[in-house]
């Protein structure tokens, strides 16, 4: 859809000019000196949001000093910039015409004060013509401040002649076919092998573009079209296209996690691959974890299978003249067997199973569907409520721990004993009454409520558990709900990063509604990788960034499917490639193929860069002579 630019008689639009358009500011004073050089009364009762969103200005109507480019493929306006340059009377002349666009009524003063001003301004451009005829340095000059003259013949051909390369380039890479061919020591003395950029080149003059036979029909056939240096500048610009709309992409999304895989060597180079692989998803996961075990009943079934492990480790250590094990295996049974069997660590595995069983379930719903982890936020304030009451009445449940704890050391033959370290250290004290259950009390089973407790505070703050309750914002959970859900307050936090939070309201309604009335035979969808990925997601753009925040926060599962065809060309390109033939430049345009490639910017950038110097391709080619 192309973009108008808003001001009073200007007729541009985007499709149909190199100019570019830009939005109205959100910054509300900035804004309102925009809305008032514009002089339409129609916008000054807009907010700044919608005039953010709905109208634009071309570059005609700035300053040249108010526009800079950040980069060959960004044009961008500074911070202070207002628009001044305004045709606000040419529909003086005609008072019948009807515009699209309502100028502000102005007073007789204002009329007759600007109408005076185009006078002066038309008489300056008069004296300025005058003066550049008699002067043309002058004009030159002038050129260069921002007045860009039509393109000649030559130039559109030149043009023209370097986008037929650049396109030869981006097959090269999407095919994955080096740029050069033959080693010198292969090609039998007296031929001209040309390497596969030039080979390629020839076929499409063969192939009748009449660009390129034009430039070269007249060219020896022992001639490289573009040298090497040529190549590797155009490579160059190839690649920064590609990296600089990949960055545009991460601009837009605002929120974004980067995942890497190992380092590879592409032209005795070492390079990171910014690609998610499910190597490194796993690894994420486990850092996830906080430490946390990854089974939530893993104690309990240490304490049920632990008179069994027992038994079986006595059987390998005093083993009979049936079954003989090796002198290495018995002895690692013995180590395994001593550790198992001290009380100290029945007394540990017992607390911590009794502990953990208040979060088991809250864990365990982590980790599982978005639904799940819906409602685990939910329940954390009764979590804490348990694990604080516990806190409260510690001396009671550490009785009954530390009887099953000593009933287990009973079973399995344990003498019950205070670690050495502490007996000795209490040797001395004659009036030290402490008992192994209170030891264990003070050193085992408060610290470990108490950590547990500020963990999970530490890890789920108040605003973290707010973003998990917009989780509701899935349909699936919408579902669960009956659709009675209300995410406003709990996405308040994000208002500056919607891109619409004045109809945040109107949209969550719709958004509800558009789920509620659907079709018998529409599923809901049932995580956030899938609702981001509908069709009409971005018919609700701030349901669209709340939904891209949700994807980061640490509870979520890690979705790979989105990086896993970049992370299989890459794999491809370097099992494919001789490691002398690769080049980071063609492997970024073989793995990033479905990138937008601009062959205009690509070729003004060229000229731009390269058109005062000797390596812009021309008719004087480099000649190879036959040896």
């Amino acid at each position: 859809m192309p973009n108008f630019c808003a001001a009073p008689n200007c007729t541009r639009k985007s499709t149909q000019s190199d100019l570019a358009f830009f939005r109205f500011p959100r910054d509300p004073a900035r804004c309102q000196k925009w809305v008032e050089n514009c002089r339409r009364a129609d916008l000054e009762d807009k907010t700044p949001d919608q005039l953010n969103k709905h109208y634009r200005l071309c570059a005609k109507h700035f300053e040249t000093s108010m526009i800079c480019r950040t980069s060959p493929y960004r044009t961008v306006l500074r911070d202070n910039a207002i628009p001044t340059i305004f045709d606000l009377t040419s529909h003086l002349n005609n008072p019948h015409s009807r515009h699209r666009k309502r100028i502000k009524e102005l007073s007789e003063d204002e009329i007759r004060t600007l109408k005076q001003k185009k006078i002066e301004e038309t008489s300056e451009q008069e004296q300025e013509t005058n003066s550049n005829a008699q002067n043309p340095s002058a004009e030159v000059g002038n050129q260069q401040d921002g007045n860009v003259l039509p393109l000649t013949l030559e130039e559109k051909e030149n043009k023209e002649y370097l986008k037929s390369l650049f396109e030869i380039l981006i097959l090269m890479g999407k095919q994955n076919i080096p740029l050069d061919g033959h080693e010198a020591d292969e090609i039998p003395e007296g031929l001209f092998a040309p390497d596969n950029f030039q080979a390629l080149l020839e076929c499409r003059i063969n192939s009748g573009e009449e660009v390129l036979r034009k430039r070269f029909e007249t060219t020896a056939v022992n001639t490289l079209f573009c040298s090497k240096t040529q190549q590797r500048q155009m490579l160059e610009i190839c690649e920064s296209c590609i990296r600089e709309e990949t960055l545009r992409e991460v601009r837009d999304s605002h929120f974004f996690s980067i995942i890497t895989d190992d380092v590879v060597d592409i032209a005795g180079e070492e390079h990171l691959p910014v690609l998610n692989s499910e190597e490194r998803a796993k690894e994420l996961k486990e850092i996830c974890h906080s430490q946390w075990t990854g089974r939530h009943d893993a104690f309990e079934i240490l304490v049920d299978l632990l008179q069994a492990l027992v038994l079986c480790l006595d059987g390998i250590i005093n083993s009979d003249t049936n079954i003989r094990w090796n002198n290495y295996i018995a002895g690692r049974a013995f180590v395994l067997c001593s550790a198992v069997t001290d009380f100290d660590f029945i007394v540990t595995i017992v607390v911590l199973k009794n502990v953990l069983s208040f979060t088991r379930a809250f864990g365990k719903n982590l980790q599982g569907q978005t639904s799940d982890v819906f409602f685990a936020a939910s329940s954390l304030t009764a979590v804490l409520h348990s694990l604080n009451e516990v806190m409260e009445n510690i001396e009671v449940y550490h009785e009954f721990w530390f009887e099953e704890a000593t009933n287990l050391a009973t079973k399995l033959d344990i003498q019950m004993k205070l670690p050495g370290k502490f007996r000795r250290a209490q040797q001395g004290n004659l009036e030290s009454q402490l008992t192994s259950e209170s030891y264990y009390k003070d050193t085992l089973s408060v610290p470990t409520v108490e950590h547990i407790i500020q963990e999970l505070k530490d890890i789920f703050s108040e605003q973290h558990l707010k973003a998990l309750k917009c989780l509701s914002l899935v349909p699936s959970v919408m579902g669960q709900l009956k659709f009675n859900t209300s995410e406003e307050h709990h996405a308040d936090m994000y208002r500056s990063d919607l891109p619409n939070p004045d109809t945040l309201s109107a949209e969550l309604h719709c958004w509800r509604i558009k789920w509620k009335h659907r079709g018998k035979d529409i599923e809901l969808p049932s995580t956030i990788y899938e609702a981001l990925h509908l069709p009409d997601i971005k018919f609700f753009p701030n349901v669209y960034a709340l939904l891209k925040v949700l994807c980061i926060l640490p509870v979520m599962k890690v979705e790979n499917e989105r990086y896993e065809n970049g992370r299989k060309r890459l794999k491809a390109y370097l099992r494919n490639t001789l490691t002398d033939q690769r080049s980071s430049n063609l492997a970024l345009l073989n793995i990033n193929f479905d990138i937008k490639h601009d062959l205009d910017l690509m070729v003004d950038t060229y000229i731009k860069l390269y058109t005062n110097k000797s390596e812009l391709p021309t008719n004087n080619s480099e000649t190879i002579e036959n040896t």
